[in-house]
C-alpha cells in the first residue's frame, strides 16, 4: 500500500482479482481509494481478509492502556509511634493551657456576677442628718482576737441594729429575748446582696439594710452572715465581698462600732450536706476574723459560745442540728450580752 496525494492505493496481483470486483470498486470509490491492477515486481501474498474488513478495523480506535497506580509509600511502625507521641504532647499542652486560662476566667466571671448583684448605696437616700463623730478606735484593743467576756449588759443593744440570715430570727424582740433597736433578717441574704436585699424586720415589714442605715444614726452595727455563702465555689469571693460590705457600712454609719458575728456550728450527726460542715464553717470564720481585723471591727466568737465539748451545736440548742430553737436563742443572746466592748476600757 502506497500514499499519493492523500489517497490510498491498493496493488493487487492481476492473476488473482477479487472475487466480487464490482463490490470492491464501489467500496474503493466510497473511501477514495485507487485500485492498481499493474503487475507488481514483488510476489503477491493474498490478504487474509476482505477490503471492507480493513476499513472497519481502521475506524476502530485502540483503547488506551490503563495506567498503573503509583504504590503508596509505606509508613514504618517507628514513624507511627513518633507521630502518636507528638499528638499526645500537643493534647496535653492544650489541656494545660485550657486549665490555666479557664480557672482564673471562671473566678472573674463569678466575681463579676456577684458584683453585678451588689449595689452600692450612693443613690439609696441621704445619710443621717445628725452630725456624729467618726468611730474612735480603742488604742489598746487587739482586733486579731475574739471579743473577751464582759459583764452582762442588755442595755448595750438599745441603739444597735443587726442584719443576718434566718438564724437571727431567734434574736427578735417577739421572743422576749434581746433588746436590739432593729433586727433585719432574710432567707437568701449574703455578703454580696446584703445592702439591697429585701429583708424583714421584727414587725414583718420588708426593708433593705441600706435604707435602714440611712434612717438614723446607730451606735452599733451587728452583722451575722456567712451561712448562705458556705456553698460558694470560690470561698475567697466571700472575704472580698464582706470587705466591700463593711466599707459601705462605715460610709453610711461612720460613728458606729461594727461587730461581726461568726457562724454558729451545726450538729453533723443530725444535719449535714456537702458544704454545711463545721470544718468549712471554721474556714469561713477565719475569713470573718480577717475582715474584722482589717476594719477594726469586733469579732464575736458565737461558734465557741454555742458549741458543746465536741465542737458541734449543742443538742439542747436545736431540734434538728441546724436551726436554733428558743433555748438556743436565749443562750445566743446571753453570749452576745456578755461579750460587749466598752472602748473606754482600752484607752488607758
Amino acid at each position: 500500500m502506497e500514499n499519493e496525494e492523500n489517497k490510498m492505493i491498493f496493488t493487487f496481483d492481476p492473476g488473482e482479482p477479487p472475487a466480487d470486483l464490482a463490490q470492491e470498486e464501489a467500496i474503493a470509490a466510497e473511501n477514495e481509494v485507487v485500485l492498481d491492477w499493474t503487475p507488481s515486481e514483488e510476489p503477491f501474498t493474498a490478504p487474509d481478509q476482505e477490503l471492507s474488513d480493513v476499513f472497519e478495523e481502521d475506524e476502530e480506535e485502540a483503547p488506551d492502556a490503563p495506567s498503573e497506580p503509583q504504590p503508596k509509600k509505606p509508613v514504618t511502625p517507628m514513624k507511627k509511634i513518633k507521630y502518636n507521641k507528638y499528638l499526645v504532647r500537643r493534647l496535653v499542652a492544650l489541656a494545660l493551657l485550657c486549665l490555666i486560662v479557664l480557672i482564673p476566667l471562671g473566678k472573674l466571671i463569678i466575681k463579676a456576677i456577684n458584683s453585678s448583684r451588689k449595689v452600692t448605696t450612693e443613690n439609696v437616700g441621704p445619710l443621717p442628718s445628725d452630725e456624729v463623730a467618726v468611730h474612735k478606735v480603742p488604742l489598746y484593743y487587739d482586733y486579731s482576737k475574739p471579743a473577751p467576756e464582759s459583764a452582762q449588759n442588755d442595755a448595750f443593744f438599745e441603739n444597735a441594729i443587726i442584719l443576718g440570715d434566718t438564724r437571727v430570727v431567734q434574736l427578735l424582740p417577739t421572743y422576749n429575748i434581746g433588746t436590739f433597736h432593729k433586727v433585719l433578717y432574710g432567707t437568701a441574704v449574703n455578703v454580696s446582696n446584703a445592702l439591697t436585699y429585701d429583708s424583714v424586720d421584727s414587725e414583718g415589714v420588708s426593708q433593705t439594710f441600706a435604707s435602714a442605715l440611712t434612717e438614723r444614726s446607730y451606735g452599733k452595727v451587728y452583722i451575722c452572715l456567712g451561712l448562705n455563702e458556705l456553698g460558694w465555689s470560690y470561698p475567697e469571693v466571700f472575704e472580698e465581698d464582706y470587705d466591700s460590705l463593711i466599707e459601705e457600712i462605715k460610709r453610711l454609719q461612720p460613728a458606729a462600732s461594727i461587730f461581726l458575728l461568726n457562724i454558729v456550728p451545726v450538729d453533723e450527726s443530725r444535719y449535714s450536706n456537702d458544704y454545711i460542715k463545721n470544718s468549712r464553717i471554721e474556714q469561713y470564720n477565719a475569713m470573718i476574723l480577717s475582715v474584722a481585723q482589717k476594719h477594726s471591727a469586733y469579732y464575736i466568737d458565737c461558734f465557741t459560745g454555742m458549741a458543746d465539748a465536741s465542737g458541734s451545736l449543742s443538742d439542747s440548742f436545736s431540734s434538728n442540728g441546724f436551726y436554733i430553737n428558743e433555748a438556743g436563742g436565749q443562750a445566743w443572746w446571753k453570749y452576745l450580752a456578755t461579750h460587749t466592748v466598752d472602748p473606754e476600757v482600752y484607752e488607758n
